[in-house]
Parts: C-alpha cells; structure tokens; sequence
C-alpha cells in the first residue's frame, strides 16, 4: 500500500501544472527525491544517551550533560524523525523511583548552552523573566513516581509539555539504577522562553494591530495578555482586547479562559464587528491515558456600529452563547492496546436577544436562534513521530500518525426546523519509510428529514515531504487538496473561497457555490543564516480554487489562482511563534479586491495535542 502512494505521489508532483514550477512550487528537483540515503530512514532514536547517565553522578553533572545534548549547536541529523516513544522502550515497566524537575533559562541560547549572551539585554532580562516553578511542570505531568514506566505515556507528556506555549522544549530522560536494576530515575528537563512579548503589526497605512503579553506570568503557568487596534476610520479609532488564561488549573488539566474583546475576536458568529465578555474552560484528551476531555463557554456578544454606517444598513443584533461538552475515553488504562473508543456528548444554544431591523437579515440563518444536542462515537490510533524543521527552526515538533472515524447524531433547530443529524468523519495520517507524511480525510454529514437536507461531502488530503538536505540548505515540500459537494441546501450557507478551503486572503463575497475544488502547494527553504538570534525560511507557494453551483459543472468558469512567496522567521529563544510575511498575486480579480496582498503573520505553530479527538460537530466545510 504505502509503494502505491509513493508512486502516486511521484506522478502527483510530476504532473503539477507548469505555471506552478515558474513560481518555484515544486522546485525541489526530482533528484533529490532520488536520493534514499540511510541518513533520511526512520530510525530508533538513539538511547545511549540516558543510559551513559548513571545514578552515581553528581546532579550537577547530570544537568550539564543533559543540556549539552538537548541544545548543541548542530543537531546530530536533523532529517531523520524519529518515534516519539523508542529511546524509553528499553526501560519498559521499571518503576519510576523519583521525578527530579531541571530547568533551561532562555539566557542561554537554544543552540550551545556553553555560551551565554552577556549583554545589557540578557541582564535585564533575566531580572524581567521568571522560570517555570516546578509545582507547574508537575501539574501538567501524567507521570507518577512508583509507578511503572509506559513508554507512550512519557512520549505523549514530552509531546505535551512542549506545546504549551511558555515552553519551548521538553525532553525526558531515565537514568538506571545500578544499586535498583528494576528502578529508574525520569529527568524532566524543560526549556522555558522568555515569556514577555509583544507585537505591532501595520497590516495597512491606516490600519495597525497591537499586542502585549506575558504568556508565563510569575512561572505560574498563567497568561494575561492585551490586544490593541488602532483604525483612524474607526469610532473610537482605538479599541483593545483583555485576555487571563490559567494553564492546568490545580493539575486538573482543566485550563480557563476569561476576556472582553472590542476586536471581533469572540464567538463572533454574525458579519458584523462585535464586543464580546466570554468565559471558556477546556480539558483535552491529553493522552490516550486520559480518561475524562470536555469543555464549556459562555459568552455574551453583540455588534457595534464602529464604522458609523448608516442605520437602514447597519446589522444591530445582540446573542449569547450557552455551549458545552464532555466525553469519556473507553480503555484509557489500556497499556497493551493503543485503540481507543471515545464516546461524547455536546449542548449548544445561540440565543438572540436583538436581531437586526432589515427583513432580509431576519430570514436568514445567521440571525436567527440555534440549538443542537449532538452524540459522537470515535474510534481512533493516535502515536506520533518527532522531527524538525516543520513551522520551528530546529526545535522538537510533533507529526501525528494514526486513524480516526468519528459518528455523530443528534437533533438540531433553527429558523424553527427541527430535524435530525447524521455524519461521519474519517482521518488516515501516515509515515513512510522516507519520512513523508500523508493525510487523508472523509468528511459527511446532513439533516434527514422527508429527504437528505443541507448535506456536505469533503474529500481532502495533504503531504509533508521528507526534509531534504542541500549542503547547508533543507527543503520542505508541502501539497494539499481539497473537494467539497453541498446537496439540497436549505438552512445552511453556501460554499465560498474565502477560507482555509480556499485561497488565501481572497475575500469575495460575490462567489458562492454548491461545489468547490481546491489545491494549493508550498516549497520552503531553511537557511543557515541567523541574525541576533532570528533564523530565516523562505518559501514559494501556488494555489487554485474553482467553484460553481447546482447547475454547472465545476470547470465551467475559469478557476482563481493565488501565487507568491514570502519569508519566515524566528527566534527560539522568544515566546511568539513563527513570523511570516507574504505576498500574494492573484491574476484574475473581482469586486474591489487587489491583485496584490502583502499579510504579515506571526505565531504560526502546529498544535495536535487532541487534533484525533474534538468536541460532536456539524461537518465543517467553511
């Protein structure tokens, strides 16, 4: 099987149309794909590490050997991914005697942890900077002491810990016992970053964002953060966002959100600007071990004339939200089976108590109130490969790999139909023998009543290429596509490109459809350069998205195209994520749109701490 996708792949990237390698979209030679030295195989990494570190050296000495070999200057082969469980499968079934907590402060750099940066800066940060306590590590533990070692449970806690968002790495080490052959000691050594930080981002002459954070705040574990925009169009022509966020309130795992926004960043589920007071509370399902995942908001939100459009235009409504979920994980205490089968359950009410004044917004499904109760079943695999070079700039991330199929029902209203729901929802991520990763998803579902109402098919899948080295260069392929289908729509909007299914930054809200096809393909380049600290990645990309309705084929009308390329960088050392600038052409155009877009991103991180596993939903296809 896995043959027949390589092969598949090959011709794929082959027969990519020719304005697509004119903008470097697969610029990555064939040859190189050619070449299967040993150095790009998965293999175990490597254990040696761990078990030269034996119990009777000093701690001091233990810490001195873990970080030098956590944060060297060169990564010993950065293109092999590695399982994230193989350097504890030796160590199966031990019993953990002690758990001892070393942390790295971000003033040495992530690179060599022989050299400090001795500046007026460094100095000052380290007195603006507090380290994780260790009491935070513990609470976002699923590990114990005297308890046996389970190789995917520490894999699943490394792979926790470094995406929380105060941390930049993490990296379990065992140390045998020589006097204790069946006991161990686990390092838990955890690399803070400096967790003051801020953005400003002009997205336009007129138009500029704001950000001002402490993602750590005290080494508690906590986030208190502050959105600004100023907007000379806008009345008044500031406005600001406040945000507290608690990271695994009393160990529970349980982290908590609460926040008032001027920024149209809260549920915000109509068209216009909106003011929003919210309080969240979410519990992944961390691990395959956990038993218990859920989560609830509620909020009140309502839209705010910013503009001072004209009254007869202008959508005045008012709504809350009421929404929460919990799910039970069957056989998490499982070590000999990774299958698991989780069963969930979901309320969500959307209550208007303003709708807007304009007839026609009254008879539309987005102003009027929703209500649905939906169940899920899911059965799912999830394990992971760690590797480099992804969104970060050398540091661990991790690639899932697995499967999911996921069935939900239930009952929905709204506009005052209330009909049954019905969907499917399945994911296939794999890893062949060269590193490269596939991912393929089956996304279904509708509303039955006298017939299939408001039905949705979604084909999708995507690629992440091996890294592939060029002297002091890697490169990284990544290709994506997407079909959607809407049948006998009735209550539910129709399809646009305005989204992740669609060109990027492309907004027109003139293109509406029933079908929708969409690819899209990305070259990047790592480069060895550095600049106080920031590494650079530029990249090439192209995408195509086509549309049409009921009654045309979908290669009736020309297709849009979005090309360009950009720049990313980062600084480990730092708390914000990736930094992307881009710069998009699109060749046909319409409405007011520009043929040229210029976004500058930042943040830009992969997150699949419960990406197999969410919360009952509709299927998404916007």
């Amino acid at each position: 099987m896995l043959a027949g996708l390589h092969k598949l792949y090959l011709v794929i990237m082959r027969s990519i149309p020719v304005f697509f390698l004119v903008f470097g979209i697969l610029c990555i030679p064939v040859a190189l794909r050619a070449q299967q030295g040993k150095d790009t195989t998965l293999v175990p990494q490597d254990t040696s590490k761990a078990a030269q570190i034996i119990s009777e050296i000093k701690e001091s000495k233990i810490s001195r050997r873990i970080m030098k070999s956590i944060t060297r200057k060169k990564q010993t082969n950065p293109v092999v991914a590695v399982k994230s469980e193989a350097a504890f499968m030796p160590y199966e079934g031990k019993i953990i005697r002690k758990i001892i907590y070393r942390h790295i402060d971000f003033q040495r750099t992530v690179y060599d942890t022989t050299r400090n940066i001795k500046n007026t800066i460094t100095r000052l940060g380290n007195k603006l900077h507090s380290t994780s306590k260790d009491w935070v590590i513990r609470d976002n533990l699923f590990i114990r002491e005297n308890k046996p070692v389970n190789p995917y449970r520490l894999a699943d806690n490394e792979r926790y810990l470094r995406d929380l968002d105060f941390l930049l790495d993490a990296k379990f080490y065992i140390i045998p016992l020589r006097d204790s052959p069946d006991s161990v000691d686990v390092v838990v050594l955890t690399r803070d970053v400096f967790s003051l930080g801020g953005t400003l981002n002009p997205a336009n002459p007129s138009k500029t964002r704001l950000r001002l954070y402490d993602a750590n705040l005290g080494g508690w574990g906590q986030r208190l953060q502050f959105n600004g925009l100023i907007e000379p169009d806008r009345d008044p022509n500031f406005a600001y966002e406040f945000l507290y966020r608690k990271n695994s309130i009393g160990g529970s795992f349980v982290n908590g959100t609460v926040g008032y926004t001027q920024l149209n960043t809260g549920s915000s589920y109509g068209e216009e600007e909106e003011k929003s007071y919210y309080v969240r509370f979410d519990r992944p399902l961390v691990s395959p071990y956990t038993r218990y995942a859920g989560g609830m908001e509620l909020s009140k939100n309502w839209s705010e004339n910013f503009f001072n459009v004209n009254d007869s235009l202008f959508r005045d409504y008012r709504y809350t939200i009421n929404d929460f979920w919990i799910g039970y994980n069957i056989g998490a205490n499982s070590n000999e089976d990774r299958n698991r089968h989780f069963l969930a359950i979901r309320a969500f009410d959307q209550h208007f108590t303003r709708v807007p004044k304009q007839a026609r917004e009254q008879e539309r499904p987005l102003y009027n109130d929703q209500t649905f109760v939906l169940a899920s079943a899911t059965f799912f695999r999830q394990d992971f490969y760690t590797t480099h070079y992804i969104y970060g700039f050398g540091r661990t991330e991790d690639m899932p790999y697995g499967h999911r199929v996921s069935l939900t029902s239930g009952w929905s209203r709204q506009m005052g139909v209330a009909r049954p729901y019905v969907g499917i929802d399945a994911e296939k991520s794999l890893v062949t023998r060269l590193g490269e990763f596939y991912t393929f998803a089956v996304r279904a579902g509708g509303y039955t009543n006298s017939r299939l109402e408001d039905a949705t098919v979604l084909l999708s899948g995507s690629l992440m290429s091996r890294l592939i080295p060029r002297g002091e260069f890697l490169f990284r392929q990544f290709i994506a596509a997407d079909y959607t289908r809407v049948f006998n729509q009735r209550t539910s909007i129709p399809l646009d490109i305005n989204n992740e299914f669609g060109l990027q930054y492309f907004r027109a809200d003139s293109l509406w459809g029933t079908k929708r096809f969409h690819i899209q393909s990305e070259t990047v380049v790592f480069t060895p350069w550095q600049v106080l600290g920031f590494r650079f990645a530029p990249f090439a990309f192209g995408e195509m998205a086509m549309i049409a309705g009921d009654n045309r084929s979908i290669f009736y009308d020309k297709p849009f195209f979005g090309f360009g390329g950009g720049i990313r960088t980062r600084n480990e050392n730092l708390i914000f994520g990736t930094v992307e600038l881009r710069l998009v052409f699109y060749p046909r155009s319409i409405e007011d749109i520009s043929s040229f877009n210029i976004r500058v991103t930042s943040n830009l991180r992969i997150k699949y701490t419960a990406s197999f596993v969410r919360a009952p939903g509709f299927v998404r296809y916007n």
